[in-house]
């Protein structure tokens, strides 16, 4: 093997090393743990690195964690530090401290279920994100206290904060920094072949239990697919990743449904990022589109469809303009105001399609 793949041969050496197969591997591999210190003291306080911790006490476990992540790493490069990495705590009990609507809503695991399914696979595709923790919030603490720099500040045992999200802060702005394997890459490349030349358009769908005023209207999208000229455009629906999205998929019935990205994160940002636009109303997973680099995305926003307390809360937070998007979101994203109605969709498509 060592003539015939050097490669696969020094790859299969250092492996034995790590984990010795042998007896006289693992003799080997003890007198070097003898000899050689411990070199977890020369590294101390990760100087050279910036942790985020995201509690799921404290912090939204949505798709809003893009924010978060976003403006650590933009705090990590005014640090000058050179890597972030992400702490997920896992709470027990947090349904407690949420809104009691909310977790009828939305089910008892379904925060554990998110942090798994959505904030993971997010951290996964980030590019700047280094190592990823995911602990109890007593496990968590020892980790934090080896790190000089954290953000929140002060988040210990005792003061579990929640991590700031300034969007507005003063030199944010876009960089493609969320990459979908190649392998995601490839199985989009099988369902939507280049051979094709219709343009692909994808319609994000919302139909959540919680906070309904804000789901899609899914009779007026179903027409606009059924209205768009066939031969040029290749329309795919993407339902909500909820048991209520299910359901929706007898209302799209005669519609093209990519239900993969529903439950697979890296797949639904490849088919984003394999798109010629992305639709639906603003929020949630769309904003994954947002941050891509060349695929045009369209979100219909309609704050009479947000309580005013929610849109008075995210933009003294985050300091993002009313009706706008965040600085760092692609060039290629915009906002359009009104509800998705059937003649508000088209107008949309036809003034961003030009």
């Amino acid at each position: 093997m060592a003539l015939s793949n050097p490669r696969r041969f020094v790859r299969r050496a250092q492996n034995e090393v790590l984990v010795p197969s042998g007896r006289l591997a693992g003799a080997a591999r003890e007198l070097y743990c003898r000899l050689v210190p411990n070199r977890s003291p020369l590294s101390r306080g990760n100087p050279d690195r910036l942790l985020l911790v995201y509690d799921s006490l404290c912090n939204p476990v949505t798709f809003d964690f893009l924010h978060y992540i976003y403006y650590a790493d933009w705090l990590r490069g005014e640090l000058g530090k050179a890597h972030l990495d992400v702490m997920l705590v896992i709470r027990k009990n947090v349904s407690a401290s949420r809104e009691e609507h909310y977790m009828a809503a939305i089910g008892a695991d379904n925060i554990d279920w998110r942090v798994a399914n959505i904030i993971m696979p997010l951290c996964r595709q980030f590019a700047p994100a280094g190592r990823v923790y995911v602990l109890d919030h007593e496990e968590a603490f020892e980790v934090v206290k080896g790190y000089r720099h954290v953000h929140p500040q002060g988040y210990g045992y005792a003061s579990p904060k929640s991590a700031e999200c300034r969007l507005d802060a003063p030199g944010m702005r876009f960089r493609p920094t969320l990459i979908p394997s190649e392998t995601a890459r490839s199985v989009i490349d099988a369902y939507f072949p280049a051979e094709d030349a219709r343009r692909l358009v994808t319609v994000t769908l919302r139909s959540y239990a919680y906070l309904a005023k804000r789901n899609s209207n899914i009779a007026a999208w179903a027409q606009f697919a059924h209205d768009l000229d066939p031969l040029k455009y290749r329309t795919v629906f993407i339902p909500d990743a909820s048991p209520r999205g299910v359901a929706t998929l007898e209302e799209l019935a005669g519609c093209e449904v990519f239900a993969p990205a529903c439950w697979n994160l890296e797949l639904r940002t490849a088919i984003y990022e394999r798109a010629w636009m992305n639709m639906g109303v603003a929020g949630g997973p769309l904003a994954i589109s947002g941050i891509l680099e060349n695929a045009i995305t369209v979100m219909i926003y309609d704050p009479a469809s947000f309580p005013a307390d929610y849109l008075d809360s995210f933009y003294r937070t985050t300091g993002v303009v009313p009706g706008e998007g965040p600085a760092f979101y692609s060039p290629r994203c915009r906002f359009y105001h009104g509800s998705d109605n059937t003649e508000t969709i088209r107008k949309a498509f036809d003034e961003y399609a030009s």
